[in-house]
């Protein structure tokens, strides 16, 4: 599944929403649909009335962005050159209408580099000719921002929440070095039981919470990917709320009067109730709990959970 701001999809799925927003968005211009059976001619939907037409493209899975880019660039040559290969077939599709926008419609893209494409194919395809085109045959690139309108109304709708940020949700990125977290977790530890420091267990209490927040900092991000690789929707759900929820965990650990190991707590409690409430029936308690166990180590190894 490739991960967007606006959810995760494939090409089916992309290509399932991009026709209800055509629909709704191009009503007027008597939009017509056209199935990939009994092939699949370079348009997937085009306009009657305003000669606009349409071809949906996502990944099946996330690419880093330069071969991101080249799986679109040949995607749009491959599929302007069916406008050519299949030139008598959309010709009775199309009847009376030439196509004079051809929108290629993808999550995102790299702008600079892809327009620049786009922009060299359009004079290639207008030197071929085709009756099916204009003379001023256009390229154009659209990406989920261009239709954010219409799809944040078909999930309305469906009685789906509005997503409206600005990228798609990650995880915020481990750069440091092993031995700095391990050194993070050893002193968060501490803090967290310094009430207990007197205790002739102190030693032994401090290994063992220092060694489980540092197995479950270690195990944190393979169970996130196992989220995402299993359910992929849910993914981006679940890390939409930890980024939103790690704004309150940075002012709470600011503004904390407490001792730190009430903090930890209630950290770890109120980013379980939040899952809870926010991502049920696909987390339940014990689900939830875990996140929170693996999250709240990581935060404390970052140093995004802190006591000074």
């Amino acid at each position: 599944m490739f991960q967007t701001k606006f959810g995760s999809f494939n090409g089916s799925t992309w290509e399932g929403l991009c026709q209800q927003v055509f629909k709704k968005k191009y009503q007027a211009e008597d939009y017509q649909p056209m199935p990939a059976s009994p092939g699949d001619f370079g348009l997937e939907g085009f306009t009657l009335n305003s000669g606009w037409g349409f071809q949906c493209y996502c990944p099946d899975k996330h690419y880093e962005r330069k071969e991101l880019y080249e799986k679109q660039r040949d995607k749009i040559t491959e599929d302007l050159g069916k406008l050519g290969k299949f030139q008598v077939e959309l010709q009775q599709r199309l009847g009376a209408t030439k196509i004079g926008h051809w929108v290629f419609v993808t999550p995102e893209f790299d702008k600079n580099d892809l327009i620049a494409h786009a922009r060299k194919k359009e004079v290639d395809v207008r030197g071929w000719n085709l009756p099916i085109l204009t003379d001023d045959f256009r390229v154009l690139l659209y990406d989920g921002d261009s239709y954010s309108v219409e799809i944040n109304e078909i999930r309305s709708a469906a009685g789906e929440a509005l997503v409206f940020d600005d990228v798609s949700p990650v995880l915020a990125e481990l750069r440091g070095e092993r031995e700095e977290y391990e050194k993070n977790i050893l002193r968060k530890s501490q803090a967290r039981l310094s009430e207990k420091s007197t205790s002739a267990k102190f030693d032994n209490r401090l290994q063992q919470l220092q060694q489980r927040t540092l197995e479950n900092f270690l195990g944190a991000d393979g169970h996130f990917r196992r989220i995402a690789d299993t359910a992929p929707m849910i993914y981006v759900r679940l890390v939409r709320l930890i980024n939103e929820f790690e704004n309150h965990v940075a002012e709470t650990s600011t503004t904390w009067t407490g001792s730190p190991e009430a903090l930890t707590n209630q950290i770890r409690e109120g980013l379980q109730r939040r899952i809870v409430i926010d991502l049920a029936p696909e987390f339940d308690e014990t689900s939830a709990s875990k996140v929170a166990r693996y999250m709240v180590a990581r935060w404390l190894a970052i140093c995004e959970l802190d006591y000074d």
